[in-house]
């Protein structure tokens, strides 16, 4: 199994991270993650989905940042990671990613 396979469903992936499903659904609808989905449009999530909801949860409620805030940082992340500089471990050295599964 990859750590990109989509193994579970929103209501799981909200169990293991505290969160409300709801509250996934507006992180998706900001445009801060891209679940997969099924034939029958379900939302799927794969391990690698759980970590960068981690983060998110991470950034919005440890750190204040509010969501258009975590999409930019989350954009500058990305980019730096591109160009090969780990910005997220710079800029966030306390943060750990828990295995959930």
């Amino acid at each position: 199994m990859a750590l990109n396979d989509p193994i579970l469903t929103i209501s799981i992936a909200g169990k293991l991270l505290g969160l409300h499903p709801r509250t996934i659904m507006l992180y998706e609808r900001v445009g801060l993650l891209k679940p997969h989905r099924t034939t029958t449009q379900r939302r799927m999530f794969s391990i690698t989905d759980l970590d960068d909801l981690q983060f998110i949860k991470y950034l919005t409620q440890k750190k204040g940042i509010n969501l258009m805030g975590v999409k930019h940082l989350l954009e500058a992340i990305q980019m730096a990671e591109k160009g090969g500089i780990e910005l997220r471990k710079h800029l966030f050295p306390e943060f750990k990613t828990n295995q959930l599964v």
